[in-house]
């Protein structure tokens, strides 16, 4: 696999670093880019549309990229890696979500896939305020089952909570998702989601919640809970919202975390960035601090040990990670970067989507989602 990797803070800097890759004989077919609101992202996909190149896009709460070269966290800038890969074996394409639910824009997605290739595998971008991520991950297993391998993230705006974007090169969304399809015969995609994150207080149980939005807990508007217990102004949320995520109990399965993305003052309800089930039982959940440095390095380094080949990282991590962690967020990007010393690229996140540890792909808060691919020898 051919990869070229570039950063910047400008558009104009993007299309110049873009053409001089070109003017050195590089051709790549695919791009990856994760972007911050405050460029014009119709500039880079206008640009892009006369490239004669697949992308898979969106914003961010900030981007990170390391290579031999360079090792970057950014905030309102971008990151690209430019990738020439087998043209039969991969496919994107970005779906509209707008007047369908999370669940059947994934059930369209699934179709596509299965339409593409017998045995894929995904890697999924959603717009980050606007979609049901558990539910988007649902719609997708529905129609290609629950052994699919599926990894990506939902798209961020810098923290703004205002608007997010997906895009391809010819389109940009801002309630929809992009899927980048890989024909699992060609390419071997393996991956894991860690947090760290841990249960705090007395248990609670949801009593009216539909979907993503949740209207009331243990009798009470959700609002005047989550302010009560954190001792914050309602213009606090959902900002720190995200970094007191609940952890919602699933009997016989993984618990999951689930973030507040955005706040009704209406209706005093609060949206989280997937399901939270009416009669479920939740906790708040907070980062224990560096400790979960700790414990990821040590997550990275258990996949590391059974997948020690790859050309390409991919990482969907957590914005509350970096509101947590601060510049120390570099030492678990760097843990990974340092054991395979190949490309890495990402961004952080409003949710993370990714296998759990029964192996099962599920939607996630608080994680650091990795995935690793790697092109199989041509075997002819």
């Amino acid at each position: 696999m051919q990869l070229k990797t570039f950063h910047g803070d400008s558009v104009k800097e993007f299309k110049q670093t873009w053409e001089e890759q070109l003017s050195v004989g590089f051709s790549p077919n695919a791009a990856m880019i994760f972007s911050s609101v405050d460029l014009e992202l119709q500039d880079i996909v206008s640009f892009l549309k006369s490239m004669n190149v697949n992308v898979f896009g969106c914003s961010s709460c900030g981007e990170f990229l390391y290579d031999d070269q360079k090792q970057v966290i950014s905030e309102g800038g971008f990151v690209c890696m430019m990738m020439v890969l087998r043209p039969e074996s991969f496919a994107i394409k970005l779906f509209n979500g707008r007047e369908k639910s999370s669940f059947e824009l994934g059930n369209e997605m699934g179709k596509w896939a299965g339409e593409k290739f017998t045995d894929p595998a995904i890697l999924v971008l959603g717009s980050g305020l606007d979609t049901d991520g558990e539910q988007l991950v649902r719609g997708i297993q529905h129609i290609r089952g629950n052994d699919l391998k599926m990894f990506g993230g939902l798209a961020g705006d810098d923290a703004q909570f205002k608007q997010t974007f997906v895009f391809s090169e010819n389109s940009l969304e801002n309630n929809g998702a992009i899927a980048m399809v890989f024909n699992n015969q060609d390419y071997e995609i393996n991956g894991i989601a860690t947090s760290g994150w841990v249960g705090i207080g007395a248990d609670k149980i949801v009593t009216h919640s539909e979907g993503n939005v949740v209207f009331t807990i243990d009798g009470q508007p959700a609002l005047d809970v989550y302010k009560d217990y954190l001792n914050v102004k309602e213009s606090d949320l959902p900002e720190i919202g995200v970094e007191y995520p609940l952890l919602v109990k699933k009997p016989g399965l993984p618990d999951v975390l689930r973030a507040v993305v955005n706040v009704d003052t209406v209706k005093k309800s609060l949206i989280f960035a997937g399901t939270v089930p009416n009669g479920a039982v939740v906790t708040f959940s907070s980062s224990p601090g560096f400790e979960i440095i700790e414990f990821t390095r040590n997550k990275v380094i258990e996949f590391y040990e059974k997948n020690r080949e790859t050309d390409m990282l991919v990482l969907f991590s957590c914005m509350a990670r970096h509101n947590a962690l601060g510049p120390n967020i570099s030492e678990e990007i760097d843990e990974a970067w340092q054991n395979w010393a190949k490309p890495l690229i990402g961004f952080f996140t409003y949710g993370e989507i990714g296998n759990n540890y029964n192996a099962v792909c599920d939607f996630h808060n608080e994680t650091f989602t990795m995935v690793s691919i790697k092109e199989k020898p041509d075997v002819e």
